[in-house]
């Protein structure tokens, strides 16, 4: 089987230079990927609206974190190693959710189109 990350759209806002990703056991959120839970696919699979809804979080392979990773400013002179918050690695998260998800993803990122809430 294989494992999964948590993303947390909800949680990720078009300010933060990094993504936010789900802490162990539904715990909370972080920025750098050595503090992110690590999700059985079974898990995820038992639940799948709430850990890959796709408005709130989505849930992708564990597998493909070392490709998308990169030493990211996270918090003002605090840096680590994180999902770097741009349209190319949403992208890429968004082509690996585990299944479909139930609402339309619209991830906020720098340069990424304002919500018409927001406007």
């Amino acid at each position: 089987m294989t494992d999964y990350i948590v993303i947390s759209l909800k949680h990720t806002k078009r300010r933060h230079k990094a993504i936010t990703l789900w802490r162990s056991d539904d715990r909370g959120y972080c920025w750098k990927m050595e503090s992110a839970g690590i999700y059985s696919e079974e898990r995820i699979l038992e639940h799948l609206g709430y850990y890959n809804s796709g408005c709130s979080n989505i849930a992708v392979p564990l597998s493909l974190m070392p490709f998308l990773v990169d030493d990211v400013e996270y918090d003002t002179k605090e840096f680590g190693v994180c999902l770097p918050n741009n349209a190319a690695t949403w992208k890429k998260l968004l082509a690996s959710v585990i299944r479909p998800t139930q609402y339309p993803s619209h991830p906020e990122y720098p340069g990424s189109r304002r919500t018409k809430e927001a406007a």
